[in-house]
């Protein structure tokens, strides 16, 4: 049976937008073609302009055909068409599923290994934990760094020198801590979700009462571990409400205000409380850093890290300067900024990455990070890197297997704690930084 070649050509077009009816079969749900297409419409980013053009690839390819079919419609050409819908299936699948994210989201990184560290000693069932210690160096000036056994639930505290680890008697917590303070001061939710203090000194957790009015209490540890502070927002008529800081003193429960001259209509997150007399660092949504005193006037700041997404996500004060990360970023590749008295620079992450936990030495003179895979396709290997900050060169580099997720901890200024896990066990390795020139 034939048809005329208007008729063919017309058909043919028509049916080819079948292929947006392919179904897209991923790990934790399906959907169509047309989905990933009307998505990528929404929200246009070099990804989804891919996927736009293999789905209009697609369509063509169903086209010819199509066409081919019924320019001389035939038994044989019939089975054809039904030999290749499986493999327009599986060939969809497999181009907007792993070829293109690859090519798109993944860079090659072949940068060797370099350097060695000394290994001062290692620390058997133990992590290094993911702990909120404010924007100033406070653990890394005390030496410590906190633990957390393979329960994930009892915490220990590690100190150099001597790589000595000291049990507290804290209480068995949950892998959530809200914030942590030199010598073994913790803010922790009970499994009820009502937040504790963990007192060193006392040795005990007491519950601490929310402040009237608060609707979400998100307090932090002052670096001395004397006092709570909080940002709060205060209700106005008709606006925006006019933002203050709330400090505690733990010890006495004494509740003091500091009014804050900015901004009402802008968003901000506290960050860093240096001690009880301040500064207080504040996160200004998106990218802006400042800190105040107990008067609320600004001290340091503002300043916008280049490149980051969100500093507040990853920043921190040095004595002479600053440096940021991005703990956090939606898009695009992952950045490290740092501007201090010896020197300023940048390392950019090969895309694919992200930067899973981030420590600065006390003098500020290296940066280390645990690099690892942000997407679930290809063989990105995670990476511990050193960086040098007077002139941003990599002194180490080892790459570890795809989705380690290594976090570390410097403590001081020439020791690093970084966790290792080998035939089904935790350790905790601490090496030595060497001097430059060594």
């Amino acid at each position: 049976m034939r048809l005329n070649r208007h008729a063919v050509f017309l058909s043919a077009l028509i049916l080819s937008f079948t292929a947006y009816l392919i179904p897209l079969l991923h790990v934790h749900a399906g959907w169509l073609i047309l989905g990933a297409v009307l998505s990528g419409l929404n929200d246009f980013s070099v990804l989804s302009i891919a996927w736009i053009g293999v789905a209009l690839v697609l369509q063509g390819l169903a086209f010819l055909l199509f066409f081919w079919v019924l320019v001389r419609v035939h038994w044989t050409r019939l089975v054809g068409l039904v030999a290749a819908t499986p493999l327009f299936v599986i060939g969809a699948n497999l181009s907007l599923l792993y070829v293109i994210p690859l090519l798109v989201l993944v860079e090659l990184d072949r940068t060797p290994e370099v350097g060695a560290l000394e290994l001062v000693c290692s620390i058997p069932d133990a992590s290094v934990a993911q702990v909120r210690s404010g924007s100033d160096l406070g653990q890394v000036r005390a030496g410590e760094a906190w633990l957390v056994d393979s329960t994930q639930r009892t915490r220990s505290l590690l100190r150099m020198p001597g790589c000595t680890r000291i049990a507290l008697d804290a209480p068995i917590v949950g892998p959530t801590i809200d914030a942590v303070a030199p010598g073994g001061h913790l803010l922790h939710r009970s499994d009820s979700g009502e937040l504790h203090h963990f007192s060193p000194e006392t040795g005990t957790s007491a519950p601490l009462t929310v402040p009237e009015d608060v609707p979400y209490w998100k307090p932090i540890l002052s670096d001395d571990g004397l006092m709570l502070v909080w940002l709060e927002r205060e209700r106005s008529q008709g606006g925006p409400g006019v933002h203050r800081l709330r400090t505690r003193d733990i010890a006495t429960g004494l509740d003091q205000t500091i009014e804050l001259d900015l901004l009402a209509r802008d968003q901000f997150e506290l960050i860093g409380a240096r001690s009880q007399r301040g500064p207080f660092t504040l996160a200004r949504f998106r990218n802006s850093i400042l800190s105040v005193d107990l008067q609320g006037e600004v001290v340091r700041g503002p300043m916008s890290p280049d490149g980051i997404y969100d500093a507040r996500w990853g920043f921190l004060w040095l004595e002479d300067g600053w440096v940021a990360w991005d703990g956090y970023r939606e898009e695009g590749r992952s950045r490290i900024v740092w501007e201090l008295l010896d020197g300023q620079g940048e390392v950019t992450i090969p895309r694919g990455r992200s930067i899973d936990s981030l420590s600065v030495a006390q003098d500020g003179s290296v940066i280390a990070a645990s690099i690892s895979s942000n997407v679930r396709i290809g063989d990105v290997q995670s990476a511990v890197v050193l960086f040098q900050t007077n002139d941003g060169a990599e002194i180490y580099r080892r790459y570890q297997p795809v989705f380690t997720r290594t976090n570390l901890a410097f403590l001081g200024a020439r020791h690093l704690a970084v966790s290792r896990f080998e035939d089904q066990q935790s350790f905790v390795d601490v090496h030595r930084i060497p001097v430059p020139g060594e």
